[in-house]
């Protein structure tokens, strides 16, 4: 019964400083898992941002320039001005 007890606190513990200290310092399991380097999250990153001008554009084409919202326009002239 001892040794329970024992590991019952141990639990207990580790949950509630180790656990915790890694979510509020902002680091999660996924989010370090995601990238294996800093290169990775950057081209992850600008892929993510071609497919958004990608179906910004392809909205162009079928419904005209003024069905863009301010917030699509924005982004292309962002896009734009980047390139």
């Amino acid at each position: 019964m001892l040794y329970i007890s024992i590991a019952v606190i141990g639990i207990f513990i580790y949950i509630k400083f180790f656990k915790s200290n890694t979510e509020s310092a902002g680091i999660s399991r996924r989010s370090t898992q995601k990238y294996q380097t800093i290169d990775d999250e950057f081209n992850a990153k600008r892929k993510a941002k071609q497919e958004r001008v990608d179906r910004i554009l392809e909205k162009i084409n079928e419904k005209g320039v003024d069905s863009l919202t301010a917030k699509e326009k924005a982004l292309l002239d962002e896009y734009s001005n980047a390139n």
